[in-house]
């Protein structure tokens, strides 16, 4: 691995954002580390990559984001594989059905456990683990992936609503601590469902593809010195 390559590790792997997110940089040169639970996904997105970008080095490892040992060990083995990792974007979260009033606190807890603890673990790492002197002066990035619903909660998904909206404020902390170690932090947040029509298109305004350009990108390209940065873009 070129020391002078871009790498990004992307935590959460699914068929909307995260899936767009790997082909757009494998499209800009970087070399992408892969992790979520299921191997198969790993699998079926690294041969997606690997055939539309047949130069983008891509590696995976299975782990659980909610367990810190799990998500720590991949992280260091990925880390090993890239050689450095310039940008780190956080994207797990379990997405259901939880009413308010039916929903067993068991699940409140590993909900948090996936996107609040995890945001934590992932950002803990990151500050041991960004590159110290950025290559041509693209700062190291953490990205989480965040919502609207610590504004707006909704009770049909209380248990995404109240996870996602810790999430976001162990982000918001961390964009002045990790900030003194060089490190920018940015939150892209996506108001409306992502929801597919049956036979092709979108149901709402959230196009994973269109996510990515209108508020991952700025992140992605605003890396160069970091002057002007805006921590929070909304879609």
């Amino acid at each position: 691995m070129s020391p002078s390559a871009q790498t990004a590790i992307i935590i959460g792997i699914g068929p909307f954002i995260s899936r767009s997110l790997a082909l757009h940089l494998a499209g800009q040169s970087y070399s992408l580390g892969l992790i979520t639970r299921n191997p198969d996904t790993l699998s079926s997105l690294s041969s997606e990559i690997s055939s539309l970008h047949p130069s983008t080095p891509v590696f995976t490892h299975a782990a659980d984001a909610s367990d810190p040992t799990s998500l720590t060990t991949a992280l260091d083995a990925l880390k090993q594989k890239l050689a450095h990792v310039d940008v780190l974007i956080y994207n797990a979260a379990r997405v259901q059905p939880t009413p308010l009033l039916g929903t067993d606190p068991e699940v409140f807890v590993q909900d948090f456990r996936v996107a609040a603890v995890g945001t934590l673990v992932a950002g803990q790492w990151f500050a041991d683990n960004a590159p110290s002197s950025p290559t041509g002066g693209l700062k190291p990035l953490f990205l989480v992936t965040g919502g609207t619903l610590d504004k707006d909660p909704n009770a049909h998904v209380a248990s995404l609503t109240a996870a996602k909206a810790a999430s976001q404020a162990v982000s918001r902390m961390f964009v002045d601590v990790l900030g003194e170690k060089g490190i920018l932090v940015g939150m892209p947040l996506v108001v409306e469902a992502i929801m597919p029509k049956e036979g092709g298109g979108w149901q709402t305004k959230s196009e994973p593809e269109v996510i990515v350009r209108e508020i991952f990108r700025p992140f992605l390209e605003g890396r160069q010195g970091g002057e002007g940065w805006v921590v929070e873009r909304v879609w």
